[in-house]
């Protein structure tokens, strides 16, 4: 674990509610880096699931894009941040956004068929636990997309400069170091059989599609 002097909830605070709509928005990178990990996850997820689940999905805007690929589906976000919560209920009025914890997902055993969990589990106290939570409320027959950086030397060098040299809002918010390797692992780990997995955005990102071993 990488320990460091502010809080999450700080940290989480530092990021605007509208970061992910602004940023896809105003910055190229974040716009070629967002919409490859768009194409990485619906190229993964399964046909036609009835009910998703955002896993971490600060304001909804990933979502928001997901939704547009399943009109008929049942589209539900979870995280801690209040604020970026609350941007995405006003913003976003066909999802439905609610504060939750990925240790402790608000919701029964078996109540989705796909669920998203990118970019999150670097960010979380423990995720082993997230993933267990996740494998909990996904159906037997459903879907986990888990996606990550790849942590190669080139995401390493980019996210260096993005968060120390360009000061960006993410300083500190990976508390725990991930490839790869050490991803699939803890997917398989947790209780999961890997069906496929996709490294895109110059290698820099890896997403797994994981199902339910048993």
């Amino acid at each position: 674990m990488h320990f460091h002097n502010k809080s999450l909830e700080e940290i989480w605070h530092e990021v605007p509610p509208d970061y992910y709509q602004n940023g896809v928005k105003n910055n190229i990178l974040q716009k070629i880096w967002h919409s490859g990990k768009l194409r990485a996850t619906i190229g993964l997820a399964p046909k036609d699931p009835k009910t998703i689940l955002d896993v971490g999905c600060a304001s909804g805007w990933f979502l928001s894009e997901v939704a547009k690929a399943y009109k008929q589906s049942k589209c539900t976000g979870i995280d801690v941040y209040d604020d970026a919560i609350a941007y995405g209920r006003k913003k976003y009025k066909k999802l439905e956004l609610v504060k939750g914890d990925g240790h402790k997902i608000p919701f029964k055993k078996a109540s989705f068929d796909f669920i998203i969990c990118n970019e999150v589990l670097e960010h979380v106290e423990n995720p082993e636990k997230v993933l267990l939570e996740i494998k909990r409320v996904l159906k037997p027959n459903g879907v986990a997309v888990i996606e990550m950086d790849s942590g190669n030397f080139l995401f390493r060098a980019v996210w260096h400069w993005w968060t120390h040299m360009r000061r960006g809002v993410w300083k500190d918010a990976h508390i725990h170091v991930f490839n790869a390797q050490k991803l699939e692992k803890m997917i398989k780990k947790c209780g999961f059989k890997i069906e496929e997995k996709k490294f895109f955005n110059f290698s820099m990102a890896v997403a797994f599609k994981a199902v339910p071993k048993n």
